[in-house]
Parts: structure tokens; sequence; C-alpha cells
């Protein structure tokens, strides 16, 4: 378990056109938090979205999926940022940290589902856009965990 703040966050800095997070790449299990500036998220080369509001969190899906990066991330302005190393380490010691990261998830996913929505409803072909993963407490078989 994490317990000196020393041992797990460090403040970063990069500057304009950097590139934070590479899609495909291994964070090593951090996760960063946006102090000041602006970056932008590109997936496949194709821009998603800018950012710029302060504590907004990077890397981590691949953290909790222990996956590589889905998306590029890239300072548009010079960018501050905090860096938390070991993060499942340091989520397990806060969890209203984890409380806040799955609230930021329902929202991209509820954000994510209503764009898909809207593109069926253009589409009129009967094919399924909608894909909802099926495992999701695949290993969690007691509730009372």
């Amino acid at each position: 378990m994490v317990t000196d703040q020393n041992e797990w966050l460090r403040f970063d800095y990069f500057p304009a056109g950097a590139e934070l997070i590479a899609q495909g790449g291994n964070a090593g299990g951090s996760l960063m938090v946006l102090k000041e500036g602006e970056v932008e998220v590109l997936r496949d080369g194709e821009f998603v979205s800018t950012i710029k509001q302060p504590g907004a969190i990077f890397g981590e899906m691949s953290v909790l999926l222990d996956r590589p990066h889905s998306a590029t991330v890239r300072a548009v302005t010079d960018v501050q940022l905090y860096v938390i190393s070991d993060a499942l380490n340091v989520l397990e010691a806060h969890p209203s940290w984890l409380l806040q990261i799955a609230r930021l998830l329902a929202q991209r996913v509820n954000a994510t589902t209503a764009q898909l929505v809207a593109l069926k409803s253009r589409d009129d072909e009967d094919e399924d856009v909608l894909v909802l993963p099926t495992n999701v407490f695949s290993n969690w078989a007691d509730p009372q965990i």
C-alpha cells in the first residue's frame, strides 16, 4: 500500500506539441491529472476532442483495464500536470478517487451511447451499432467482496 505522497505523486511539465500518452503504449500503471493547459485526444490519428479543464484525468482506461493506451494525448499548449505512479495501489488507498473515476467513465459512456444512438437513427440499415461488454463482472462471483 502506498503511504507517502512523495513516492507516488510528482509534478511534470510538457511543452506544446509534446506527446503525453501514445496510443498503443503502456503507461506502466500511471495516471495523469491536468493542472493547467490544453491537450488534444487522437485515436487512430483522428481528432477526438480537446481538454483544458483542470482535474481532467488521462490514462485511467489503461490502468483499470491493464491494456495499452486506447488513444494518444498531445499537448496543444504548454501543459502542467500531476503524475500518479502505481495508480492501482493509490486508488485502492483512496476509494473516493475510484468513485470519481467511475463517474467520469459513466459520463463518457453516456455521451458515447448518445452519439451511437444518433448515428443509428440516421442509418436506415438494421445493423446493430451498440456493443456492450458481456463479461463486466465475470470474475466477481460474490457481491459481498
